[in-house]
């Protein structure tokens, strides 16, 4: 983890079962009525995967915890971001004086890394803070591109009730909150663990917040080398090429400005952009 030394974080890698295909083959065909929808095999072993850590953090009895995969990228400059989203997410929450927490306990799901999330103004609650790490909106990448990033202030970012947050690269939950995302995702029947987390969050299950732009994304090594992620694949998407031939191959993070990953492995700052 080149990239958590750099910044100076502290990550723990929990030890993590072996699921065997007959419990993600298990998992994938369970249907509830009124769903149709059900995971592909690789997007049901990672929603299996997500599940075995929310257990893990209610397990240990954490009062808050952030969950990451392992393809994320960050800005050399998370800590200072993470500082302005304590005060922005006390703000929004009306967290009292008395709380002494970072971030809080109003909240069940923050949503740090994602690939997506709409503007959404009329009927949600936001807050808008500067940050001066914050990618400009002209190359900002994603589906959301063009329903209001624009509309956010230059240099600043927004954090807002979830309106449809898409991609779970980075994600904390509160005691509550892994309690309930455990109760209400642990059945499937839905397209992908972010879909589903994503549809608790608008349905009111799950009390979400979001950070827009995000300050977390993946980490891509060159598409045109034969990358295909392994949730794809395991979905049936093609057969990516051997990680070996990635390792010294420099890839990119959208919409990360001075990416961390990249710094650390190849003293660049690797921002991307797609149209």
């Amino acid at each position: 983890m080149a990239a958590a030394k750099l910044v100076e974080l502290e990550i723990t890698i929990p030890v993590q079962p072996q699921n065997p295909p007959e419990l993600i083959e298990a998992f994938q065909s369970i249907t509830v009525p009124g769903e149709a929808l059900q995971p592909g095999h690789g997007s049901a072993k990672a929603w299996v995967s997500h599940l075995d850590m929310i257990k893990h953090i209610v397990a240990s009895g954490l009062s808050t915890a952030l969950i990451l995969e392992d393809d994320v990228d960050w800005d050399i400059n998370i800590k200072e971001q993470m500082s302005l989203i304590s005060d922005s997410i006390r703000n929004l929450t009306l967290t009292p004086d008395t709380d002494q927490s970072p971030f809080g306990y109003e909240w069940d799901v923050l949503w740090l890394g994602h690939c997506g999330e709409i503007v959404d103004e009329d009927s949600r609650l936001y807050i808008e803070y500067r940050d001066d790490s914050t990618i400009d909106a002209s190359l900002y990448s994603g589906w959301s591109k063009p329903l209001g990033i624009d509309k956010i202030q230059p240099q600043h970012r927004r954090i807002q009730s979830a309106a449809v947050p898409v991609c779970s690269f980075g994600f904390a939950v509160t005691a509550i909150g892994a309690q309930k995302v455990s109760l209400a995702l642990g059945k499937g029947a839905d397209e992908a663990f972010d879909v589903a987390l994503q549809h608790q969050c608008r349905h009111g299950t799950l009390r979400c917040i979001t950070i827009n732009p995000e300050i977390m994304h993946h980490y891509e090594p060159p598409r045109e080398e034969g990358y295909i992620s392994p949730v794809r694949e395991g979905d049936g998407h093609g057969h990516s090429t051997p990680d070996n031939r990635f390792e010294h191959l420099q890839g990119a993070t959208a919409n990360v400005v001075k990416s961390a990953r990249c710094r650390a492995l190849f003293n660049m700052s690797c921002l991307t952009v797609v149209a």
